[in-house]
């Protein structure tokens, strides 16, 4: 499969860390939810085309440096971040849903110079995004899973942000 956006990624995350030091924070939805799961609203799956979607994300990302992955604490998120964790040997850290604020202070204290995946939801992700910078609402339907979005800090002046599909 053509990853036409990959070498964009790469190109990115290499240039903004050798000329500021800084880290590339991706961050992306969860994948597609089971239907009518009788699992609590924390611990619904991921359906087939959700479980596709995640092998997916891990083959895109796979060499794209990633050195931490965050999750929150309901199990499609961790579903959509398991197939890249296996692939990496990294155990994403899991956070409750919570102040986006608090979250990118953590990430620039515990990670600066390092590429970070966030796996999040519909409401979380735009509040992240402005948290780190970006100047611009972002909305992302409720059956919109195939979004992608690069941040990459530019110490005070406004981050590289791109937004790609996968």
């Amino acid at each position: 499969m053509e990853r036409p956006f990959l070498p964009l990624i790469a190109a990115a995350t290499f240039f903004a860390g050798a000329a500021h030091a800084q880290s590339a924070i991706i961050l992306v939805r969860h994948a597609e939810l089971q239907a009518a799961a009788m699992a609590g609203p924390r611990q619904v799956p991921l359906s087939q085309a959700g479980s596709a979607r995640a092998e997916r994300l891990a083959q895109l990302l796979k060499d794209a440096h990633i050195d931490a992955i965050y999750v929150t604490d309901f199990t499609r998120t961790q579903k959509t971040a398991e197939p890249l964790s296996h692939e990496l040997k990294e155990k994403p850290t899991v956070v409750p849903k919570g102040d986006p604020r608090e979250l990118v202070a953590r990430l620039r204290k515990e990670h600066a110079g390092q590429n970070v995946l966030l796996v999040g939801h519909t409401d979380t992700l735009p509040g992240l995004l402005k948290a780190l910078g970006h100047p611009a609402d972002v909305k992302i339907d409720s059956d919109d899973y195939g979004n992608v979005f690069v941040v990459v800090p530019k110490g005070d002046a406004a981050p590289v942000f791109m937004r790609l599909r996968y």
